[in-house]
C-alpha cells in the first residue's frame, strides 16, 4: 500500500522490521501457551456474519491467523497507528481489512456497535492507568449489544524470586524504574478485571497465563522466546529514555 501522509505516532517503541518479526514470534509463543487458541471469549466462530476488530493490530498477523478459523464471509478488521507496516493486500486474506486509527481517539462511525468481538493485546503497558481506562472505554463503543471484548496484557511484576532467579529480579527492577520514568505501566494485566468492572462490563472472566522463561521451560527453544521479548522491551526503554532526555540506566 502507498501512504502519503502518516498520523503522529504516539507509540515510542521500535518500528523497525525486526520488531515486527518479534511480534510474530510473540504471537506464536502465546498461541502455544493458549493451547492453540486465539480467542477465549465465547464467540461463535462459525457465524458467517461474524465481525471482529483487532485494535493495535501491528501488521495484521493476528487477524491473518484467525482468518483460517472463521468462515470466508466473516469480516475481520484491524487498526493501527502505523499503516506503513501493514501487510500488503496480496498478503491478506480477502476478508481482512486494515485501517489507520490511534487508540487514544474516538473510534470512527463505521466501528460504532459493529463488532461481535473486539480484541486488543499487549498495548496498555504504553499507557498510564488513567489512559488505559480511557482506551478500554472507547473500545466498548465498538461492541455490538451482546458482543465481547478480549483484552490480553502483561504482568512483569509477578515473577519467581529468590536464589537462581537473580537475573529475572534485576530485569523486573530495571523495567519498574525505567517505565516509571517514561510514564508507562509495567503490569496492566492484573488491573484489567477491576477496570472492566469499573466500566460496567458484565460476564467477566479472567484467565492468567504463565510464561516459562529460559531454563524454567522444559523446551529450550520455547524458553528462549520470552527472553527475546524481554530484550526487545529493554531496547524500547533505551529508545524512550533517549527521546525524553533521561540518563540511561545502569543495566
Amino acid at each position: 500500500m502507498t501512504v502519503d501522509t502518516l498520523p503522529d505516532d504516539t507509540y515510542r517503541g521500535p518500528r523497525h522490521d525486526g520488531e515486527y518479526d518479534r511480534l510474530q514470534s510473540q504471537h506464536d509463543m502465546f498461541k502455544s501457551i493458549m493451547k492453540g487458541k486465539l480467542i477465549f471469549a465465547p464467540v461463535d466462530l462459525s457465524n458467517p456474519d461474524l465481525h471482529v476488530l483487532d485494535s493495535a493490530t501491528a501488521d495484521g498477523y493476528w487477524l491473518v491467523d484467525l482468518s483460517s478459523s472463521v468462515p470466508p464471509t466473516a469480516t475481520l478488521s484491524g487498526s493501527d497507528i502505523a499503516p506503513q507496516h501493514f501487510r500488503s493486500g496480496s498478503q491478506l486474506p480477502q476478508n481482512v481489512t486494515l485501517f489507520t486509527h490511534n487508540i487514544f481517539d474516538a473510534w470512527p462511525e463505521h466501528c460504532q456497535s459493529a463488532f461481535d468481538l473486539v480484541h486488543q493485546r499487549f498495548v496498555l503497558p504504553v499507557c498510564s492507568d488513567t489512559t488505559s481506562v480511557n482506551v478500554i472505554r472507547k473500545l466498548m463503543t465498538c461492541v455490538k449489544p451482546g458482543g465481547w471484548i478480549q483484552i490480553h496484557d502483561a504482568d512483569f511484576d509477578t515473577i519467581q524470586e529468590g536464589p537462581g532467579h537473580e537475573a529475572m529480579e534485576r530485569f523486573r527492577d530495571v523495567m519498574r524504574k525505567s517505565w516509571t520514568m517514561i510514564g508507562y505501566n509495567l503490569s496492566p494485566g492484573p488491573k484489567l478485571y477491576g477496570w472492566a468492572k469499573e466500566l460496567g462490563f458484565t460476564d467477566l472472566k479472567e484467565e492468567v497465563l504463565e510464561v516459562l522463561v529460559g531454563a524454567a521451560s522444559t523446551d529450550e527453544a520455547f524458553g528462549q522466546k520470552p527472553i527475546e521479548v524481554m530484550i526487545a522491551a529493554l531496547e524500547g526503554v533505551e529508545v524512550n529514555l533517549g527521546i525524553w532526555g533521561q540518563k540511561p540506566l545502569d543495566w
